[in-house]
């Protein structure tokens, strides 16, 4: 009896905390859905007028997992190409994996070498130190990072996203500003090339993570980029950054597009390189691991 009665209050008890659970879950659902009002109302008419379907955008946006995401956005205020620490990729064990992976993919490596001219020592690289050879693929929403930059060209906005962050950057009102005008456009488009390529392959876009900057996949491309450059590697008629395939054969066009050619000199390869990610350790460890990642004579 007394076991019972346990166990039952156990059971009143264990049902109480579910739906408390539950309630702040919804509450917190409820508060997304409202800040997705408050802070995306300016950009939804922005999409429409330039040719979005109204329906699909009024739908997207009001879906609870689609939010203004401060949190994310305030790292651009903070981040900095010099803190990061590249040499950690030229390591034995980075190398090491680098040449399990190369052996893995040789044949997609061989053929985007044969279609673009790019060796795979160079797409290795680059895909060794943007995912860990596509092992750290998550992050904050695209959708949800590239709307909310994109939201702050709304002064009502702008005004609310600085009133979070201005006691945690060093940034004055006018560089904010400056910061603003610059990263929300950019943002927009990045926005509109996200939105055209999960239509055309037909996927939710609330459901892609990316980089706090909005990159995605294991090539870690931007939006825009994955319109002009992104090829299907696998022959399956898809576009999908999150497949090594496509993400080889999309590095390999983008080098050459930016004057990737066999036998190209170290000053030119560094040019193209850059055009990759603006930075020149970036751009030192990548020409350093490939360099490592040749076979020994």
């Amino acid at each position: 009896m007394f076991l019972i009665r346990m166990t039952t209050r156990k059971n009143i008890v264990f049902m109480f905390g579910l739906l408390i659970t539950v309630f702040f879950f919804n509450a917190q659902i409820a508060a997304n859905a409202k800040n997705s009002d408050r802070y995306f109302e300016s950009l939804q008419k922005s999409l429409i007028k330039d040719g979005f379907d109204k329906n699909i955008i009024t739908r997207l946006y009001n879906q609870p997992q689609v939010y203004f995401e401060g949190k994310g956005v305030s790292r651009f205020l903070v981040h900095s190409e010099a803190k990061l620490n590249y040499d950690q990729f030229a390591s034995n064990k980075s190398i090491h994996n680098a040449l399990i992976y190369m052996d893995k993919y040789k044949k997609e490596l061989a053929k985007a070498e044969k279609a673009y001219g790019v060796n795979g020592e160079i797409v290795t690289a680059i895909i060794l130190v943007e995912t860990r050879l596509g092992t750290i693929l998550g992050g904050p929403s695209i959708l949800n990072t590239l709307s909310t930059m994109a939201s702050l060209a709304d002064l009502d906005v702008r005004d609310m996203f600085w009133s979070t962050v201005s006691r945690s950057t060093s940034l004055t009102r006018k560089q904010f500003e400056k910061w603003v005008k610059r990263k929300s456009k950019w943002a927009y488009n990045e926005l509109k090339a996200f939105l055209k390529y999960t239509a055309a392959e037909k996927i939710d876009p609330a459901s892609i993570s990316g980089s706090y900057s909005g990159a995605m996949g294991i090539a870690q491309f931007m939006p825009s980029n994955i319109l002009a450059f992104a090829k299907d590697g696998d022959g399956n008629e898809r576009i999908d950054l999150f497949n090594h395939a496509d993400a080889i054969t999309s590095i390999a066009s983008y080098l050459k597009h930016y004057g990737w050619h066999a036998g190209i000199s170290r000053k030119k390869a560094y040019q193209v390189i850059y055009h990759y990610n603006h930075s020149r350790q970036y751009v030192d460890v990548v020409l350093k691991v490939a360099e490592r990642l040749k076979p020994k004579a």
